[in-house]
């Protein structure tokens, strides 16, 4: 292994702090998401005294766990983007080869569950919701947009994973020199 200078040791102990605020990021907004669509749903079928009714919050619900995903699908791929950078600039150290191992084997579950996630948060919402609903159409639109963002973000998420393990098989590939 190398010696590595001052400056180098200080720009990947920097690199690795913000690697880990990233990740202390990405698990607040997953806490703050449920947090936030537990307590909207709990209060959009709450009935008050009085005839008061708030069942008009439902319809936002998804759209709140949706923002949360695109927060915690920014994070994720800021820390992957990181990875990759230590993998493609370091490749003779022993972080690269531990961003290597990591890339080639992440776990292909976390987006999808996700999208199922804001999917079961539209679906429980649009259950309870179904029984006020003044208009079919309007209640159809709401449910087609709502599905229509939650699969171009599944969508999205994965192409950007696809893009960084291309990145980082390129790279092995030309550090294996093959």
């Amino acid at each position: 292994m190398k010696k590595v200078s001052t400056e180098y040791d200080r720009f990947l102990a920097s690199l690795n702090e913000e690697k880990l605020q990233a990740q202390e990021r990405r698990a607040q907004f997953t806490i703050r998401k449920l947090a936030f669509v537990g307590a909207l749903f709990a209060a959009g079928t709450v009935k008050l005294p009085q005839g008061i009714e708030l069942t008009l919050v439902l319809y936002i619900v998804p759209f709140i766990s949706i923002a949360f995903d695109l927060y915690v699908l920014g994070e994720d791929y800021g820390i992957k983007r990181m990875g990759a950078f230590v993998l493609k600039q370091l490749d003779t150290e022993i972080e690269a080869e531990w961003e290597r191992y990591v890339a080639q084997r992440r776990d292909p579950f976390t987006n999808t569950a996700r999208s199922f996630l804001s999917l079961l948060v539209m679906i429980a919402c649009a259950v309870v919701l179904w029984q006020s609903a003044p208009s079919l159409l309007p209640f159809g639109i709401w449910i087609a947009s709502n599905l229509l963002a939650i699969i171009i973000m599944a969508w999205y998420a994965r192409r950007q994973r696809l893009h960084l393990v291309s990145e980082t098989k390129e790279q092995s590939k030309s550090a294996n020199g093959g």
